[in-house]
């Protein structure tokens, strides 16, 4: 079998995998971040912060 190649290092694949996962939560939740927060049983504060990390809002 093909061992697949790797060409993100653990960070870059983490935020990646948190990029996505943010856009589906706020895409399924109507971009409400309240509701998304609480599909992801996260803070809200938190959520913020790390969709600003990540790119996802100014």
């Amino acid at each position: 079998a093909a061992v697949p190649v790797v060409k993100q290092n653990l960070r870059e694949a983490t935020e990646a995998f948190q990029r996505e996962t943010i856009r589906q939560a706020l895409a399924q939740n109507h971009h409400n971040w309240a509701a998304c927060a609480r599909m992801l049983e996260t803070d809200v504060a938190n959520l913020h912060r790390l969709a600003k990390r990540l790119g996802l809002k100014d």
